[in-house]
């Protein structure tokens, strides 16, 4: 078992909670298969820019985690412009004023949250965190 499946069944088994570790705010989440990859997507937007080479984890891990996190960044970046600042001001990645006056935040992220689930359910990178449950 690789470190990106402990890492799944840690996030299934464990209480929401905060942590830091390398100055970088680091959420488990616990519940369902989407809050499970968005928990990645938002490690990976926050590692994005601090890859260093000769890390420690397995070389497959790391690249299991990098495919999930670029694809859940293509199908975030292919919803329409409402929803993709929906989700990104909820995962805490981009700034917290929302732009859209005449729109409903809430209801925006919902149907993003429809839109990307059935994404992630086609795509093979983030089917396993659906078929797990």
């Amino acid at each position: 078992m690789g470190f990106f499946d402990r890492m799944v069944q840690d996030l299934q088994k464990t209480e929401p909670v905060q942590r830091e570790k390398d100055n970088i705010a680091v959420v488990a989440e616990r519940g369902t298969p989407y809050q499970r990859v968005m928990a990645v997507w938002r490690s990976w937007i926050s590692l994005a820019d601090r890859q260093e080479p000769g890390g420690w984890s397995h070389p497959q891990d790391a690249k299991d985690f990098m495919r999930t996190g670029e694809a859940v960044e293509t199908m975030v970046n292919d919803l329409p412009r409402v929803q993709w600042w929906a989700v990104r001001k909820a995962a805490g990645v981009s700034p917290a004023v929302w732009r859209f006056p005449s729109a409903d935040y809430e209801k925006e992220l919902g149907d993003a949250e429809i839109a990307l689930t059935a994404k992630m359910l086609r795509h093979s990178d983030t089917r396993r965190y659906f078929t797990d449950t």
